[in-house]
């Protein structure tokens, strides 16, 4: 007989047949037994949701673990994991590096002043060179021989203690004059050498001590600030003459920081490029375009004539028996609406400062009348081919603002364009007409003297995705010049 109270809660009970009072009795206890495993099987609508709730908090913490780790995995891999890209990264669209195009530059590589530049009235004595600041030596005098320069030796003397010493917008630090400084200026005295008075307990800047050195052309400051510069005046000249090396002075050498010493040493054509590059150093014209300056002791004037004649602002004169007279002269001048420095030296003339003078200022006078502005590049002019290889699309480079050149008669400009794009292209992707595609360097035998952008005449495209370059073309931008 089957045994119902077996039956499984997921079965369906069969029409019950007529049984005996016992029978009956028996199949209602299996009923009962039934209906109390299902009850136990069901859970109320606020346990499920408690239940639900449950699994779901516990899931999610088990999604938020997985991603952690995965993270810690990638930042301890390094490097070598691939970068993660998002559609809007314009890097998405390609494959591999970016690829540059190249420029090909459309303008000469030189530039020639047309015609012949003048003589210069040069003296029939001694030695005379022009030099244009940020141009070039416009003229010399054929020959020149290294010779003493008294105390135009003073001006790398200038030079290297602004530069070792900056002064800015003040004075710089104060020094106080000893009893030992006061002798020196008396053993200058009693030699004939060119001094300032200083006195025990004096306190001088030093800008003034600069004024000191560059306007009366005092020999025993020449020595203090070499002594506060270097240590000594030994290890002071060492870096005068590593200093004219490495401004390219080939026949200048020093023996003193004052210039009394014959062996200090050069030409006209040093000593007018080294002037111009000292009057661009900061703090330098305040010091030198003054007539006379005033000091504890008194007002104390100087030795160069030709100050403030023609726009004349500096720079320095000399004279010893083994010099003779030497000056270096320098003056502002207007050529095409800009204001340039010319810087004309004399040395060795035996007969006055005056004399030298005249000839400075003669030699500044014609050489400005040889001076004039020229156009090397006009507004909008292109300069270079941008060329991509896998673009048909062949646009320009152009400069937006004229480029002009201060120069003389014969002079030859350089002009180099040097690629310079940005790698990262623009929308597109691509590089948007004004971008940046290379720099035009213009020199002159001075120098580079302008840096212009070149700037992208119309939008560019970048290399499609999975381009591969010709195994012939060139990846990488050009820098070379025509």
């Amino acid at each position: 007989m089957e045994n119902k109270g077996d039956i499984s809660p997921s079965m369906t009970l069969p029409p019950e047949p007529p049984a005996s009072e016992g029978a009956a009795s028996s199949v209602e206890a299996g009923r009962r037994a039934f209906r109390a495993r299902s009850h136990r099987r069901q859970l109320s609508p606020a346990k499920a949701r408690l239940r639900r709730t449950y699994w779901r908090r516990r899931l999610t913490l088990i999604a938020c673990v997985a991603v952690l780790l995965s993270g810690i995995g990638w930042l301890v891999s390094g490097s070598g994991s691939p970068r993660l890209i998002t559609s809007s990264d314009p890097a998405a669209s390609r494959s591999g590096p970016v690829r540059l195009p190249s420029i090909v530059p459309i303008v000469p590589g030189t530039t020639r002043f047309s015609g012949t530049l003048s003589a210069l009235p040069f003296p029939s004595t001694g030695q005379s060179a022009v030099y244009v600041q940020g141009v070039g030596l416009l003229a010399a005098t054929a020959d020149e021989q290294s010779e003493p320069m008294a105390s135009v030796t003073k001006v790398m003397t200038a030079v290297i203690v602004l530069g070792d010493h900056p002064l800015g917008d003040g004075s710089g630090p104060t020094f106080t004059m000893t009893a030992a400084d006061h002798a020196a200026w008396i053993s200058d005295v009693e030699q004939g050498d060119s001094s300032l008075e200083v006195v025990a307990g004096e306190r001088l800047t030093e800008r003034q001590l600069l004024e000191g050195l560059m306007i009366p052309s005092a020999c025993n400051i020449a020595d203090y600030l070499a002594r506060w510069d270097a240590g000594s005046t030994a290890a002071f000249v060492r870096k005068m003459n590593a200093t004219a090396t490495a401004l390219g002075l080939r026949r200048t050498h020093y023996a003193d920081a004052s210039g009394l010493s014959p062996g200090s040493r050069s030409t006209a054509v040093d000593q007018a490029i080294l002037g111009a590059y000292a009057m661009s150093v900061p703090g330098m014209i305040s010091i030198v375009d003054h007539p006379s300056v005033r000091f504890p002791t008194g007002w104390v004037g100087g030795y160069n004539p030709a100050l403030g004649q023609d726009g004349v602002i500096g720079l320095k004169s000399g004279f010893t028996d083994a010099a003779q007279i030497c000056l270096v002269t320098a003056a502002r001048r207007s050529v095409g609406g800009h204001t340039v420095l010319v810087v004309s030296s004399t040395l060795g003339q035996p007969s006055s400062l005056e004399w030298a003078a005249d000839i400075d200022l003669q030699l500044l006078n014609a050489a400005t009348s040889d001076l004039r502005s020229q156009a090397i590049l006009r507004s909008y002019q292109p300069v270079a081919r941008v060329v991509a290889a896998w673009s048909r699309e062949r646009p320009t480079a152009v400069v937006t603002v004229p480029v002009t050149v201060v120069g003389w008669n014969g002079l030859v400009v350089d002009t180099a364009v040097v690629a310079s794009i940005n790698p990262k292209p623009g929308v597109g992707p691509g590089w948007r007409s004004g971008s940046t595609m290379a720099n035009v360097e213009v020199s002159t035998p001075a120098g580079v003297q302008s840096v212009t952008p070149a700037k992208l005449s119309r939008f560019l495209r970048s290399a499609p995705r999975g381009w591969t370059p010709p195994a012939a073309s060139p990846t990488l931008a050009s820098t070379s010049g025509s």
